[in-house]
């Protein structure tokens, strides 16, 4: 076993090895025969000394801008300032540097596909010809991605929310959703699935739009009774679908809110031909074990199926009316003036009437529920910021969707004026003029800015009003078919593969317009 000693003799040959061979050892082979460290430092700190002359004999001849840099296919930018500039042609031949606002307006002057180059601000300053700043004002400075502008999966979606205060006009807002918050608008416990539904009321003033409505799971609005029904009617529908202490309780949401949605028909109540209301009507069916049953307007059920009494039929409803018939007060004498309670077929029942059963007379429209009322308001549940969700074309057809919860899909400032699109997502869409996706429309480009910029699809610009609506029908500024040249601006801003996304106008409208983005209006003078 090795002593004190030796394992520390050990140790200092090591060291003496390891010290050697880092600092290269004369050629004799004994350790103790290493130089001092300074003859191995001098040479590494030569070498340092002539790699940073090198580095700043390069930063004293490099080119202070790249060869060609103003040949008027370059968006230039300040190395130091970070100005943005174009070199245009100009008189008898010269070229002239002009600033510009912003990335917008330096590429719809420039040919597509035209690219960033950096320059010092020292050779920008000298340039022989200056001429006046250019572009469009508030044209957005980021655009998005080409690959990322036509995407079809992003979500479109307008949200209410109640006011601040009980008679407050509700809040809202639109969502451009993509990742995320795409991922948030389509989890199913938001959704809302089988049964359920919204209970909403327009603000009073708004014409066309009166009274109140259910907003079923394919994004359906039905009015509750009808203009010719009584209020006391009306109450007992949307109290038997909400329950009573809720039918004077509707969110109230915007006229725009509401008009994105499909309109479906009335719900009201359904009764069997020859029946009287507040009458005993005698039905013909004996097959019913049961006279009590057999009376016009009974309402009755076989495992999943529901039956109305008819004279000499059964009619089949859906789940939805049958609930609702329970509720129907013309049906008081029917039951004798006690509560309408469901009546069960046996099977031996049920079979005997398969020959009197009709499927179709009292078979509801199709865009009517068919599922049984959940008995409850999703917004009764705090689940109060609704959303209207455009989900993409079927064709012809729009495809909705109805979200709920106690927040909205993302975070918002309060107050903002324009709409909420997903950090790093843009959209160049078409807003329809119809929901005919080869139809007439116009091109828009939606960015970060959460504004619309039209695209005109000829090089006379237009203008930006308020809406889509509001602006003007000037033929020259829509897409036509085979036109040629159609999609320069388009090009020139990079979206030359891009196909526009069919969005509907219902909710392209409701985000707030931007300047309009086009080759002429890019060009025009501005103050600097």
């Amino acid at each position: 076993m090795a002593s004190r000693r030796d394992e520390l003799n050990a140790y200092t040959a090591a060291r003496k090895r390891t010290v050697g061979a880092f600092l290269l050892p004369s050629g004799g082979g004994n350790d103790e025969d290493a130089p001092r460290p300074v003859k191995a430092v001098l040479p590494s700190v030569v070498i340092g000394v002539v790699i940073v002359a090198g580095f700043a004999m390069w930063g004293v001849i490099k080119p202070a801008a790249p060869k060609g840099w103003d040949s008027g296919t370059n968006i230039i930018q300040g190395k130091q300032s970070t100005t943005r500039y174009v070199v245009l042609p100009g008189d008898k031949g010269t070229r002239v540097l002009h600033q510009v606002l912003n990335m917008s307006s330096a590429r719809l002057v420039l040919p597509a596909n035209a690219k960033v180059v950096i320059v010092e601000d020292k050779v920008l300053d000298a340039y022989p010809n200056h001429g006046a700043t250019i572009g469009i004002p508030y044209a957005p400075d980021k655009l998005p991605k080409s690959d990322v502008a036509g995407q079809t999966n992003k979500k479109w979606s307008v949200c209410n929310s109640p006011g601040t205060e009980e008679k407050a006009p509700p809040n809202q807002a639109v969502f451009v959703a993509a990742d995320k918050d795409a991922t948030r608008l389509a989890d199913p416990k938001l959704v809302l699935g089988p049964g359920e539904s919204m209970f909403v009321q327009a603000p009073l003033d708004t014409a066309g739009l009166a009274g109140r409505f259910m907003v079923d799971r394919t994004g359906t609005r039905h009015l509750i009774g009808s203009a010719t029904s009584s209020d006391t009617a009306n109450d007992i529908i949307a109290g038997s679908l909400y329950g009573s202490d809720a039918a004077d309780k509707p969110q109230r949401v915007t006229e725009d809110w509401l008009r994105t949605l499909e309109v479906g028909h009335a719900i009201e109540f359904q009764t069997p031909p020859q029946f009287k209301a507040n009458q005993v009507t005698q039905s013909q069916l004996k097959q019913l074990s049961k006279a009590e049953e057999r009376r016009v307007g009974r309402v009755l059920n076989y495992d999943k199926s529901f039956f109305m009494v008819g004279v000499d039929k059964l009619y089949e409803v859906s789940p939805f009316q049958a609930k609702l018939a329970l509720s129907n007060p013309d049906l008081g004498k029917t039951y004798d003036g006690a509560p309408a309670k469901l009546y069960t077929l046996s099977a031996n029942e049920y079979a005997a009437l398969k020959s009197v059963m009709d499927e179709n007379s009292m078979k509801d429209p199709d865009d009517l529920p068919n599922e049984t009322p959940t008995g409850k308001a999703v917004n009764h549940e705090g689940r109060n910021r609704l959303c209207s969700t455009f989900e993409g074309m079927d064709g012809n057809k729009i495809k909705r969707s109805v979200w709920a919860d106690t927040e909205y899909p993302t975070k918002i400032d309060p107050g903002a004026a324009s709409a909420r699109v997903s950090p790093g997502h843009g959209l160049l869409f078409r807003a329809l003029d119809s929901n005919d996706q080869g139809g007439s429309g116009r091109n828009f480009l939606i960015t970060e800015t959460g504004l619309r910029y039209l695209v005109p699809a000829n090089n006379d610009g237009g203008k930006a009003g308020a809406s889509a609506s509001a602006a003007p029908k000037d033929p020259a500024q829509e897409q036509q078919p085979g036109q040629e040249q159609a999609n320069e601006n388009q090009a020139r801003l990079g979206f030359d593969k891009v196909t526009p996304v069919p969005v509907p106008m219902l909710w392209a409208k409701l985000v707030p317009a931007g300047p309009v983005l086009s080759k002429s209006d890019a060009l025009q003078p501005q103050l600097a």
